[in-house]
């Protein structure tokens, strides 16, 4: 008998920035980083053979949780791939659903009827992971393997081994980052013994009741999108048709960008907005060959100085008058290896 773990990747970007992230390369957040040690704990007596991942930079750094300490290699292919939700890419899940409200309830309630311009259709999805899955078991006869993949791709295959149709399948839950899934698989098919289980996550690293879409019926949640305007890099952060704050990024220089203006009005302070102005920088230094970004906060901005530091920002240099922080959101083995080190030390003390 073959057993697979099918596992979700941890939080990543779009989970905490509200972007859609289907084949958009997104990397893990620090929330993210501390779900992966207690993933790795979970597994820490659990005896693995071998290990497959989306190729995705979130899938393979959530892998880690085993590959890392039980130094095994991993095995990538794109057929372990989230939906591709084409247009949609690394847009606001609130841009997408000001703008294309019908197609967004269709992907939350009736996922075989959706369809926008060079997104993959759920089918294609389902038939191509069964056929990754059904691949790795058969080169792995008689052993114990985990599989990363994504919430939307595990969610149809999963639901699929357990018969249910794609109707059906839009009923049953969401999974939690890094949930696991086990499958025993042998000649007489695969049989889903659990399925979406994060009891290895407490209370304060789920991600899942951050996110207000989970609490709607038609999983829609309200929020900001931005909108391009004046010099490159500026945009303004609109809700609706209003404008209520603005981001700018300048030029990149060495791999790092400059956060030149970030502010909300006073009405929309306090809702949890600030992080997404955050996300759009990074999308926009990113595009344009950046993997740091950089911001320099009064001392006396001490709100600002304590948001910083929540949003994963390092202090690397004071001025008399000033603190100057970085944030890496770069694919870098050595850096990724190095917080998960980092986390694990901080889970055991």
């Amino acid at each position: 008998m073959t057993t697979v773990y099918l596992i979700r990747h941890a939080e990543a970007e779009g989970n905490l920035y509200r972007r859609a992230q289907g084949h958009y390369n997104s990397t893990i957040t620090d929330r993210g980083y501390r779900q992966i040690a207690a993933l790795a704990k979970r597994f820490e007596d659990v005896s693995i053979d071998a290990a497959y991942s989306s190729d995705l930079a979130r899938t393979c750094t959530t892998a880690l949780a085993i590959t890392y300490p039980k130094k095994l290699p991993l095995h990538t292919t794109a057929e372990l791939r989230e939906v591709n939700v084409g247009v949609w890419e690394d847009k606001t899940w609130a841009e997408v659903g000001y703008f294309d409200r019908e197609q967004l309830v269709r992907f939350n309630t009736s996922i075989e009827t959706w369809h926008v311009s060079g997104g993959q259709d759920i089918d294609t999805v389902r038939d191509r992971m069964m056929g990754a899955l059904k691949k790795i078991i058969a080169e792995n006869p008689d052993r114990s393997v985990a599989v990363f993949s994504h919430g939307m791709a595990l969610r149809t295959l999963i639901g699929t081994l357990q018969g249910l149709s794609l109707s059906e399948i839009d009923k049953t839950g969401h999974a939690e980052n890094t949930a696991v899934t086990k499958l025993e698989c042998d000649e007489r098919g695969i049989r889903v013994v659990y399925r979406d289980d994060a009891s290895h996550l407490p209370d304060e690293m789920l991600s899942l009741k951050h996110q207000a879409w989970t609490r709607s019926k038609n999983g829609l949640e309200p929020g900001i999108y931005f909108v391009a305007s004046g010099a490159d890099g500026h945009f303004d952060v609109c809700r609706e048709e209003e404008i209520v704050g603005a981001v700018s990024v300048g030029k990149c220089e060495n791999g790092v960008a400059e956060i030149e203006e970030y502010w909300l009005e006073n009405y929309e302070q306090g809702k949890g907005l600030g992080i997404q102005l955050v996300g759009q920088a990074v999308s926009y230094a990113r595009r344009n060959g950046c993997d740091t970004l950089r911001c320099e906060i009064p001392k006396s901005n001490t709100v600002g100085i304590r948001r910083a530091r929540d949003y994963g920002f390092l202090a690397v240099q004071e001025t008399e008058k000033s603190v100057i922080f970085e944030k890496y959101f770069g694919y870098s083995e050595e850096y990724r290896i190095k917080k998960l080190q980092d986390a694990i030390k901080e889970s055991e003390k």
